[in-house]
């Protein structure tokens, strides 16, 4: 069936092909063409559709049941039998409307029946999202009934940001657009950056440009430490192309083998050992490990974890696999606890923190003259200078210059002068009606709603697009110009507002605007189309009654300080286990077995310093909540309370606010050492590597 076309019912009015190409090297090709009561086969090739590397769309999903596999989509009447085909219909319906021919879908594009073919899916699936146009993320969990910077939407909870392979789905492409499960465009990953940001913890810098290879190992193993697959070996292979590797799929090997097989690919390309910066659970403290990582769960502290400055060492820097293990240097120093024995010792991994700049040591147990092992693997301890470890090493090396992957579209045109220039009103706005153009003519559409002009370059006047409502008169301008590229400046009334590149570099790519007005505000953002060279602009309008409206205009900012605390609380028979933070927020991230907690200082102005209701449940106790703060404007002041009582943990909260504002001494004051019912809670700054600041004790 390779190479075949299907086409279904769509329009009254054909269209164009709108296609699906597996692997991208033309083995097999899905084109889907939406046409009036029409079903039939047609091959592509023959109608001289397929080019080489086609500007195409692609899709990121999370699948559900009755997905449209590669073998259903060669019967169209079979595929329309399963719930997927909706998903696959919209998602073409979609790209079509944005001029694209080409939409490339996993679900119905790899055939999973050959292992040739799925290896090699799986070995360059970033690459395929690297290259697409525009990458739709199709969230069938979400509403746009809430903005997402609202707590209350259901965005942050989405479960396409808890899988594993969505994360190289979310960093690969150049431009990313959201989409509920209406199909209705929730934002782009440029205007989201901040929300999606404090969901993933991937620094807000990444999604404005900057280069992930600037980061870590460690710090981008975190990005997946709390994401999940179906299959336990898929946590290793989503993550090859963020690392620039490659390696065979074996399912069946098994996860840990599999991550263990991944890190291995990525020491052969790399001396950063910020690899061995990974924590292991609290149950797992007795055990001897090696210098791998089991998971990239195991990541989920190293977030702030430097790469390795391991010129210090000089030529020694260098490691490789033996049949006995890793051989590598290691600057070795005596611990100061005589209860770990004689044969432990503090190696520094050559890595400082982002936050204070400390040095990070593991500690490893001699085993036989040249054999250690890794002991204590739940501490990553910090240490204030590396000189004693570093006496007499020569800082000499020969190093081997990074070979990076070029994308075979690195030589493709990014926009053309020759492309026009499209304003659309969406059914939101659309009480502005379009007045008058200043400097240059305009090209009308059969849609009334469609502005459509072509921009000369350098043309110093531009063309200025004038929108006012026959009631209120409010107007608002849209200065359209086209230098060396097009931009445009929306103004409110006579003063700009913002300049907005249309279509430059996507990493510096700004696609929206919001300017608060008389009655809401405007939104313009700009959508990727198939047509090289065109742009389209899509207004929105906000109502001022709106209670999303405040949202689109906030930016989240990450607190630097927070707890970490355990998940379970166990002694004397008893297991407790945490079952609610109050209130949680968008930076509150759970575990297996511990939860991360930010927090900020107080400010000045707050008559209440910040804290949080932590609720256990504990059999034999009716509630137990701990609450936990921060006192004054440094972060290094912390308390705990227990509270033992009936009560929910929001109406505990709540009780506390009331007191504290009514005068009355709340949870204003430090207690470090804290009892209730049998539940002892204690507060300790961190003493290595975890999250935030602090760390709670619970027994």
């Amino acid at each position: 069936m390779a190479g075949q076309q299907l086409l279904f019912p769509f329009h009254s009015v054909r269209r164009n092909a709108l296609s699906s190409q597996s692997c991208l090297t033309l083995a097999f090709v899905v084109s889907i063409t939406l046409s009036h009561a029409s079903l039939e086969y047609e091959n592509p090739q023959t109608r001289g559709v397929l080019r080489r590397y086609p500007r195409y769309a692609i899709l990121s999903h999370t699948w559900e049941k009755e997905e449209v596999t590669f073998q259903d989509i060669q019967n169209l009447e079979t595929a329309r039998l399963k719930a997927g085909f909706v998903k696959v219909w919209n998602a073409c319906a979609r790209a079509r409307n944005y001029d694209f021919e080409w939409i490339w879908i996993d679900s119905c594009c790899i055939n999973k029946e050959s292992s040739a073919e799925l290896s090699e899916a799986i070995n360059s699936m970033y690459q395929y999202y690297e290259d697409a146009a525009v990458c739709y993320v199709y969230l069938c969990d979400v509403s746009i009934e809430f903005h997402p910077r609202n707590p209350k939407s259901m965005f942050k909870d989405s479960r396409w940001f808890k899988r594993g392979w969505t994360l190289q789905e979310l960093l690969a492409p150049d431009y990313v657009v959201f989409l509920d499960k209406d199909w209705v465009r929730i934002g782009t990953r440029w205007t989201l950056r901040d929300v999606v940001s404090a969901i993933t913890s991937i620094p807000v810098e990444v999604f404005e440009g900057r280069d992930i290879n600037r980061y870590s190992v460690a710090q981008r193993m975190s990005w997946a430490a709390s994401r999940e697959t179906t299959r336990a070996e898929d946590q290793a292979y989503s993550l090859m192309g963020m690392f620039g590797v490659s390696m065979p799929p074996i399912y069946g090997e098994g996860g840990p083998k599999a991550f263990m097989r991944l890190q291995q690919e990525i020491i052969k390309i790399s001396d950063d050992r910020s690899i061995f910066a990974w924590v292991a659970a609290s149950s797992d403290r007795d055990e001897h490990r090696g210098l791998l990582a089991k998971s990239p769960y195991e990541f989920r502290m190293s977030g702030e974890v430097k790469a390795s400055e391991s010129d210090c060492i000089g030529d020694r820097s260098s490691y490789s696999f033996g049949n006995n293990g890793l051989r590598i240097h290691l600057p070795l120093e005596t611990t100061d606890d005589s209860s770990c024995g004689d044969d432990v010792f503090l190696a520094s991994l050559l890595c400082q923190t982002e936050r204070d700049g400390s040095f990070l040591s593991f500690y490893l147990r001699k085993t036989s003259r040249h054999q250690y092992a890794r002991c204590y693997p739940d501490q990553l301890v910090f240490r204030p200078t590396l000189q004693p470890a570093l006496k007499n090493i020569q800082e000499l090396t020969v190093r081997e210059n990074r070979v990076t992957r070029m994308s075979r579209f690195d030589n493709r045109p990014r926009y053309s002068s020759a492309g026009m220039c499209h304003v659309d009103l969406l059914p939101s706005a659309r009480h502005f009606l379009f007045t008058n153009t200043i400097s240059s003519p305009v090209v009308y559409s059969p849609d009334p709603n469609r502005v459509s002009v072509q921009p000369k370059p350098w043309q110093s006047s531009g063309y200025r697009l004038t929108y006012k409502t026959q009631v209120t008169k409010e107007a608002f301008t849209i200065h359209l110009w086209h230098i060396s590229l097009p931009y445009y400046v929306l103004h409110l009334g006579d003063q700009p507002f913002k300049e907005t590149s249309l279509f430059t570099d996507p990493s510096l790519l700004d696609d929206g605007t919001v300017v608060r007005s008389d009655s809401g505000a405007i939104s313009v953002h700009c959508e990727v189309t198939g047509r090289l060279g065109d742009q389209r602009l899509e207004i929105d309008f906000i109502d001022q009654d709106s209670l999303e409206i405040d949202f689109w205009t906030q930016t989240l900012q990450p607190p630097r300080s927070g707890f970490i605390v355990p998940s379970k609380v166990g002694s004397g028979g008893l297991n407790g286990q945490l079952i609610g933070v109050y209130p949680s927020d968008f930076y509150t991230k759970t575990f297996q077995d511990m939860a991360y907690i930010p927090m900020s200082p107080p400010d000045d102005g707050d008559t209440v310093p910040p804290f949080h209701i932590l609720t256990y449940r504990i059999p034999g106790i009716s509630s137990s909540h701990v609450a936990i703060g921060l006192l004054g404007p440094s972060s290094g002041t912390a308390w705990t309370k227990v509270i033992v009582g009936p009560g929910t943990a929001e109406q505990v909260y709540q009780s506390y606010i009331d007191r504290s504002r009514a005068g009355k001494r709340g949870l204003t004051q430090i207690v470090i050492w804290s009892y209730g019912d049998g539940l002892v809670a204690s507060v300790q700054e961190r003493s290595s590597l975890q999250l935030g600041t602090h760390l709670l004790h619970l027994e």
